[in-house]
């Protein structure tokens, strides 16, 4: 089929946009302030960090938004449908490591045994990551988060000082992709594992039939599938990427991507997947349930519904964090227990380096108005 020539091209502008896109958006966060969403704020898997909080009915942990929680609940039914199409179509993270991939074209297979461990691996990362969340009552993990680092490369030597283990991380992570494709999303990914679990029961899965067994899917394959040995992918690992499909030579449906059993042309699920996961986030948007940044400080005069001092973000300058809570630049500088010396334009997250010790989050936590 000619369409099976264009799948691998439109998923990477779809990939290309996404990646691009979220290194804007951080971009913006970091410079522009809260007005822009977090890079925890958007990460799916911040909802499940959240989700004991949310349970309880406390405050959202720092970072995180009402709006991650749909973004977390949401992605967990799109994968019931689709498998983990969202790690194939839509993780920035994902497409950056296959970017990387292209550098080399020399690749290093994991011996099989260390293979099936080592996927377990990402497993016992998200037991861990989700148990300390619940425990600490924070985004912990942000220090010697990789993805979380990437998103703070325009912070400069910040990067280093404020999550240098997490820069460490990520630079392994990378060059390891060079020559192992997706490593991260392989062994270490801990929406990876929520998203492979769901995924038992989608209805999408990929079928071959009278297969000459030439070995071109297994080679397209970024998750190292063994395609050619199967009649029905069934694994955890696929990501529903149809590159197996695109990459097989025969001009009949050898390889096709189902739902529920019926063959679907593979462009018609790209555009499926990236139409109905963009399209219900602008609907989630436009009914008030996506909300991942806190309201401009027009909306809250506008209506009187100040922030409560645990909702403020470090980005927020003295000044800005006073006006979103409704006091006098005096007495919020009382409150947050910062000195009248420290400048008003001073984000509230940098007010540390004027007083040695600070943190912004835990004064917060103690605070109530």
């Amino acid at each position: 089929m000619k369409s099976k020539k264009y799948v691998k091209y439109i998923r990477w502008v779809i990939l290309g946009i996404i990646l691009g896109g979220t290194m804007i958006i951080h971009y913006l966060h970091i410079y522009s302030g809260a007005m822009y969403p977090s890079v925890h704020a958007i990460c799916p898997l911040g909802g499940l960090e959240n989700l004991w909080a949310w349970i309880g009915g406390q405050a959202n942990l720092q970072k995180l938004f009402s709006g991650t929680m749909t973004l977390f609940f949401f992605t967990i039914i799109f994968a019931l449908i689709f498998g983990r199409a969202f790690c194939g179509y839509i993780c920035p993270f994902g497409a950056l490591q296959e970017l990387m991939g292209k550098i080399s074209k020399k690749k290093f297979r994991v011996p099989e045994k260390a293979d099936k461990t080592l996927r377990y691996l990402k497993y016992a990362v998200l037991a861990f990551v989700t148990v300390m969340a619940w425990v600490t009552a924070t985004i912990w993990i942000s220090p010697y988060d990789p993805w979380t680092a990437f998103a703070h490369i325009w912070t400069g030597k910040k990067i280093f000082t404020e999550m240098g283990i997490g820069f460490i991380i990520l630079i392994i992570i990378l060059a390891a992709s060079v020559f192992v494709d997706r490593f991260f999303c392989k062994y270490l990914c801990p929406a990876g594992a929520v998203y492979g679990l769901a995924s038992k029961i989608s209805p999408c899965k990929i079928k071959r039939e009278q297969c000459s067994s030439c070995g071109q899917c297994v080679k397209a394959c970024p998750m190292n599938i063994e395609v050619s040995k199967t009649n029905k992918i069934t694994s955890s690992e696929c990501i529903a990427c149809c590159q197996c499909v695109a990459a097989c030579p025969s001009k009949k449906s050898v390889l096709r991507m189902t739902v529920f059993g019926k063959s679907v042309n593979s462009l018609v699920i790209i555009i499926l997947v990236a139409v109905i996961f963009f399209g219900s986030l602008f609907v989630f948007d436009r009914a008030g349930m996506y909300q991942v940044t806190v309201p401009t400080l027009s909306a809250v005069a506008e209506s009187g519904n100040y922030l409560k001092i645990i909702d403020l973000r470090g980005s927020m300058t003295i000044e800005t964090g006073a006006m979103y809570v409704g006091m006098e630049l005096p007495d919020f500088y009382r409150l947050m227990e910062i000195p009248e010396t420290v400048p008003k334009e001073t984000r509230l997250k940098e007010v540390v380096y004027y007083v040695p010790g600070y943190d912004f989050h835990v004064i917060k936590a103690t605070k109530t108005k």
